[in-house]
């Protein structure tokens, strides 16, 4: 018998946290920092809306589902649009039904994003699969660009022509992989408002959740989730940096950001290749690039797995509302013109992105 209940613990008993690692063990899906239920206790610290739904089953706890509520019946990842991968938490082969468990916890609808696809993407509707780049690093760096050059030979080669050039022109390159410097997040943080100013994007770090969560992964020591903050310099100029979560295994990639005097240079691609090689001398297995086919992720990636955006529903008056109003909208793009038809599905990301941010 399928029994669920949703709580808004922010601290995990040993008992919990040990059944949510027993349930990621040996799946590699569920190796991102994401599912670390200290991702979950990080999130839920610094807002009011993080939930964790427990399924249990049989007597024993059979999946979790780390999330954030948006309105009554309507929830969405655990931190929202920060979330760059979600889902179920549970052993590869889980039975469980999305549907079901969604109802039973009184979930009606959830907003997806890059939720992998199977179990763990809860059943979405609406959502194309595509891809999660990963590059592979459980062989040791050397190994993975000896694999990975015969498919991006130009890539590296500008790497090492660009940072020829570097040294040239402003003296010696120094990496800073673990980067504890308050000056440079500050610097890298900056450039982030700056990138989504140019390009019309909402400020993330203009909600204060969002920073006092940073700062709080940053000054973490905590070797099962942490904030890594990563930097480059040409001579004595921080030109490029990079913040993101680190587990005891994997590092996803997520903040980068980098000097736009300096763009031609393309130090964003000489920091993330010596973060790699610096990654897997410290003994992370994968660093994983994300959702979204990015040349530079196309040049690094050397292995990937499908995920899916969308919405799933439960089989409930809220869940079954939801799903009749996706399907009208659905609908309604296919009718307008083709220079319209986009804006329905526009509308409702804005729509979710703002509740997401709001609800916190």
């Amino acid at each position: 018998m399928l029994r669920c209940r949703v709580t808004d613990i922010v601290h995990l008993d040993p008992s919990l946290r040990a059944n949510w690692n027993a349930l990621r063990a040996g799946n590699p899906v569920l190796a991102s920092p994401y599912f670390a239920p200290e991702f979950y206790e990080a999130v839920a610290s610094v807002t009011r809306s993080g939930r964790l739904l427990v399924a249990e089953q049989d007597g024993r706890i059979a999946g979790l589902l780390p999330m954030q509520r948006r309105a009554p019946g309507i929830f969405g990842p655990i931190g929202g649009p920060l979330n760059d991968i979600h889902g179920l938490v549970a052993p590869s082969g889980s039975t469980l039904s999305p549907a079901d468990l969604m109802a039973a916890g009184q979930v009606g609808m959830m907003t997806l994003r890059h939720a992998p696809i199977g179990t763990t993407s809860l059943g979405s509707r609406f959502g194309a699969p595509h891809a999660f780049h990963v590059m592979t690093l459980a062989g040791g760096y050397a190994d993975y660009e000896a694999r990975r050059l015969p498919f991006a030979k130009s890539a590296f080669r500008a790497i090492r022509t660009r940072s020829d050039k570097a040294r040239k022109d402003y003296g010696e390159l120094t990496h800073v992989f673990d980067d504890r410097s308050q000056g440079t997040l500050e610097t890298l943080i900056n450039w982030k408002r700056a990138q989504f100013a140019a390009s019309k994007q909402p400020n993330l770090f203009g909600f204060a959740w969002v920073r006092e969560l940073v700062d709080r992964l940053h000054t973490s020591r905590d070797p099962d989730l942490r904030g890594q903050l990563s930097s480059l310099y040409f001579g004595d100029k921080l030109v490029a940096a990079h913040f993101g979560l680190r587990s005891r295994d994997t590092l996803h990639y997520w903040f980068p950001g980098y000097d736009p005097a300096v763009a031609e240079l393309s130090p964003g691609n000489i920091l993330l290749r010596s973060m790699a090689e610096s990654a897997a001398a410290e003994g992370v297995q994968a660093l994983h690039l994300g959702a979204g086919d990015y040349r530079y992720k196309l040049e690094f990636a050397d292995s990937c797995f499908p995920v899916t955006d969308g919405v799933a529903f439960a089989k409930s008056a809220i869940g079954t509302t939801a799903s009749a109003t996706g399907q009208a909208l659905v609908q309604l793009s296919r009718k307008l013109p083709d220079r319209f038809s986009g804006l329905p599905g526009r509308a409702m990301r804005r729509l979710d992105w703002h509740l997401a941010f709001r609800a916190a």
